[in-house]
């Protein structure tokens, strides 16, 4: 009967090592991890030709300082807001009759992140 019961604690025993070196290990996996509560969210355009008012949605997870910006290949076409904006949904109107047809990339930069989505004009 002692016997059972030594059994018994030393699987318990086994398990609960067993146990808090996995948690050990997720934890030290975790460490670099990206925290993607710290970055915005950028939608893409409902439609993939575009023409006229364009509007851009964004949010962001905090207060934070955002640029909006137009992209032709490498080159910045147009800064469109370079401002702090509050934490929330986020839209940016922006006229594409000012640049000409064609294909550009549309994104938001933070200090943390770059992020880039791709759209085509034609007004015309």
């Amino acid at each position: 009967m002692i016997e059972k019961i030594i059994n018994i604690m030393i699987v318990t025993l086994g398990i609960l090592v067993a146990f808090i070196l996995y948690r050990m290990m997720l934890k030290r996996m975790n460490r670099g991890a990206v925290n993607q509560a710290a970055y915005c969210t950028l939608y893409s355009l409902e439609k993939n030709i575009v023409d006229g008012l364009i509007e851009f949605y964004f949010i962001t997870p905090s207060d934070m300082n955002v640029v909006f910006c137009i992209w032709k290949q490498e080159n910045k076409v147009v800064e469109i807001r370079n401002e702090i904006f509050t934490k929330g949904g986020h839209i940016v109107r922006f006229d594409s009759n000012s640049i000409p047809d064609g294909e550009y990339f549309f994104g938001i930069q933070t200090n943390e992140q770059k992020t880039i989505k791709r759209f085509r004009i034609k007004n015309s």
